[in-house]
């Protein structure tokens, strides 16, 4: 993926406005990943060490599949306006291919996400007794 270069260039008026530069600017697949991965783990509540993103080419647009935890959330403390399981993915879905058009200049194809675990606040470890 390349793009122009934005430099910004003193007019007469002496109003800066934006020309483009001789050059390009790309983004290697890993960090396109790792981009992706920061997306939807704000997309999804949850740390970015529990994402795993992998992304593909279909005929040149970005297809992205995302592994991540679902996030619990406490409805009496936060309401219940984070929706079924399902809405909060189209949410998530939708997030994720509008940051990722925002921030990288590529079109998103689609997004799948696949549920891995449960991701609550309070995760205390158990202890086996012994």
């Amino acid at each position: 993926m390349s793009a122009g270069t934005l430099a910004s260039v003193r007019g007469d008026s002496q109003q800066i406005r934006p020309t483009t530069r001789a050059g390009y600017t790309t983004i290697s697949p890993g960090t396109m990943t790792q981009l992706i991965t920061a997306v939807a783990a704000e997309a999804c509540n949850v740390p970015s060490k529990d994402v795993r993103a992998s992304l593909r080419d279909e005929q040149g647009q970005l297809s992205v599949q995302l592994a991540v935890p679902l996030a619990l959330w406490d409805p009496a403390r936060m309401g219940n306006d984070g929706g079924t399981i399902f809405e909060r993915a189209a949410a998530a879905r939708a997030l994720v291919a509008a940051r990722i058009q925002e921030l990288a200049g590529t079109d998103v194809r689609r997004v799948d996400i696949r549920y891995t675990g449960i991701h609550g606040q309070d995760h205390r470890k158990v202890r086996r007794v012994q």
